[in-house]
């Protein structure tokens, strides 16, 4: 079985338009989408703007109350992102679904990229394992989703304010599509998605069972492939629940992202898998499609 993990980069190389930015511009974006990131005191936005998780790490520390708030905010703005006939999410699941390709995608992204292209290219998205039926596909989001909420508890956004640290829910999850009925989830619950917050610890408020789940199949899925290619992921070693199953498989590793990335990756590599398959692919998402393509064995 075949792993194909997407991370920042691959959503924000996948199309010339209307895709999410990188990390480092992100607060820009959400300044600009979100009255409640705009009016954050400059102690934190300049944080933001430098280190994006050490600015959340210190709203987490003096502020956490603002957070279910915020993080709301953030996944109505990457609810917005829908893949294009011309996206490489599409084009690449296409091909995968013509050559019966048998693997798992995984995304550390908040977008819906991966999920609404999987449908687009006539997959059915299932989380957790799935048997051989037809047509269907497990994929995998260890950092959640911004349209995936936790069914178990509510609260009213205008009456219902908490730490974001200081408080979890655990209960089923629910993958809403419908843009009205998002809105209306995002902007009258209290509850957040089931997102984790983009700090250091990545932890989370809403669904924290399910989030653990997917960071335990993940590892599950890294341990049992042969192949595993890694697009637009930098290498964040406080990441652990990333980085030490990708360490600790036997798979063959195929990373393709910038040149700083393949530094850092490289870097890594010498430490924690010197003995072991691995390959670089020199260069972006949109410059190694067909590379990337070959290597998962599509014609």
């Amino acid at each position: 079985m075949d792993m194909i993990i997407f991370g920042a980069g691959a959503s924000y190389g996948s199309d010339a338009t209307n895709v999410p930015p990188l990390t480092n511009m992100l607060y820009d974006q959400l300044a600009e989408f979100s009255r409640v990131w705009k009016e954050l005191s400059p102690e934190f936005t300049a944080l933001l703007h430098s280190d994006f998780e050490q600015g959340m790490l210190k709203i987490s520390e003096r502020k956490g109350h603002l957070l279910p708030e915020l993080q709301r905010a953030m996944a109505e703005y990457f609810f917005k992102f829908i893949p294009s006939e011309d996206n490489l999410y599409v084009k690449l699941f296409r091909k995968l679904k013509e050559n019966a390709w048998k693997g798992t995608p995984v995304s550390f992204n908040y977008d819906r990229l991966l999920e609404t292209s999987l449908a687009i290219s006539g997959w059915i998205p299932i989380l957790g394992a799935t048997p051989n039926i037809q047509d269907h596909i497990e994929w995998c989001i260890p950092h959640g989703c911004c349209n995936l909420f936790c069914e178990s508890i509510r609260g009213n956004s205008r009456h219902v304010s908490f730490n974001g640290m200081g408080v979890t829910t655990n209960g089923p999850g629910r993958s809403i599509v419908d843009l009205e009925h998002f809105k209306e989830r995002i902007r009258n619950d209290a509850f957040p998605p089931i997102m984790s917050y983009m700090e250091p610890k990545k932890r989370t408020t809403s669904g924290a069972d399910f989030i653990l789940f997917q960071r335990k199949r993940f590892r599950e899925l890294a341990q049992s492939a042969s192949k595993i290619v890694i697009i637009g992921l930098r290498v964040q070693t406080h990441d652990t629940h990333i980085w030490e199953p990708l360490a600790e498989t036997n798979a063959e590793l195929i990373y393709c992202s910038g040149s700083r990335s393949i530094a850092e990756f490289q870097t890594w590599v010498s430490q924690n898998r010197e003995n072991k398959e691995n390959k670089v692919l020199l260069g972006y998402f949109n410059e190694n499609f067909d590379s990337i393509c070959s290597e998962l064995t599509v014609s």
